[in-house]
């Protein structure tokens, strides 16, 4: 089976990785489309602890194959991934609050094997192989006719996205937001702040290539700004009492600093990139002083049985572009040039099409 395997020297696309079947609890999934996001970055980079051998991927779509004991799904199911293995009983999961769930459904077994030795499985999906095996809380089905890569990005991107900004930051209409960050995520929250009727959108980012796609999703400004001293004076320029909501989409301590100083009174900050272990953040705390906050945000701090089929239903009722942000796709053999394309800047969501591999 075909796979994209990362060593710790170097991530190889392989053709010999071997999947076992779904156990009681767990449904095995076809991967059709898989996005590369930057959090897929992080174990190359270092920045999060990572067992290697492992299959990297967590932002996909595909169909079901197969259902381990106590799980009733049809074949051929078109279903997205999430990376929550949440138990769905205990009061945070009863509540709608999954992302709160302390409780561990499972062990860590990965189900993948190459050579005879396991191969690990990033955040529980290892999306990036022709097939994995997850648990049953893992699958969410939506309608077949949402394209593949359109699909995968509701996983991770579009979620997140639309929970940091309608349940985290809830923005509301006439609101001013900066978006700092224009990759795939902060892209998406664009959109959604957007959808949510922001007044004034301000995006930020280092890479000048992002203004043409930030516009066209809904941003009323694009600034090119490459340190947090820059993006300080920028968002006092443009707005001296402050923005209502303000995502820092990037995962640097040194831009979530300059986001809590950029907030109005009352305004709300939100942690949306994923930053290194260990990261540490300095702000002044009288930043904080006139009710602003200050919240973390983990894929979207939602339930994503509910709020992907909406996504979803959004989408398909013409309100969400997510297609916009699909810049490239490719099979696993070109994995290491998307990885490339993405660290340059190139992409606004790269995605690997699985369909075909065996």
């Amino acid at each position: 089976m075909h796979g994209l395997v990362w060593d710790g020297d170097a991530l190889s696309a392989v053709d010999d990785l071997e999947v076992r079947e779904p156990l009681a609890g767990e449904v095995a999934v076809e991967i059709e489309a898989a996005g590369l996001c930057h959090s897929d970055l992080k174990p190359l980079d270092g920045d999060i602890p990572q067992a290697l051998p492992v299959v990297l991927g967590h932002e996909a779509s595909g169909v079901v194959v197969a259902c381990g004991p106590g799980v009733d799904l049809p074949p051929g199911q078109r279903v997205v991934l999430t990376v929550l293995r949440t138990c769905g009983v205990c009061p945070a999961c009863r509540s709608g609050r999954p992302t709160l769930c302390r409780r561990d459904p499972g062990g860590d077994t990965t189900p993948f094997l190459r050579h005879g030795a396991p191969v690990h499985q990033f955040v529980r999906l290892g999306a990036f192989a022709r097939r994995t095996v997850v648990g049953a809380r893992q699958v969410i089905p939506v309608p077949d006719t949402i394209p593949a890569a359109t699909a995968a990005l509701l996983g991770c991107a579009a979620v997140t996205a639309f929970g940091a900004v309608e349940e985290r930051a809830r923005v509301t209409r006439g609101e001013s937001v900066l978006v700092i960050g224009a990759g795939g995520i902060g892209l998406s929250v664009v959109q959604a702040a957007r959808a949510a009727g922001a007044g004034r959108i301000v995006v930020a980012d280092q890479n000048p290539r992002k203004e043409d796609i930030a516009l066209r999703l809904g941003a009323t400004d694009f600034w090119v700004t490459g340190t947090a001293a820059e993006l300080a004076a920028l968002a006092g320029r443009l707005s001296p009492d402050g923005f209502d909501a303000v995502l820092e989409c990037v995962g640097r301590a040194d831009l979530l600093a300059a986001a809590v100083e950029a907030l109005a009174w009352g305004g709300r900050a939100v942690i949306v990139g994923l930053p290194p272990t260990g990261t540490q953040v300095t702000f002044g705390v009288r930043s904080l002083f006139h009710d602003q906050t200050l919240l973390g945000c983990r894929m979207g701090s939602v339930d994503p049985h509910t709020a992907i089929p909406r996504l979803a239903e959004r989408y398909l009722a013409g309100e969400l572009p997510l297609d916009r942000l699909v810049t490239k796709v490719v099979p696993l053999s070109e994995g290491a040039e998307l990885v490339a394309a993405l660290r340059a800047g190139e992409l606004d969501r790269g995605v690997f099409s699985l369909e075909g591999a065996l």
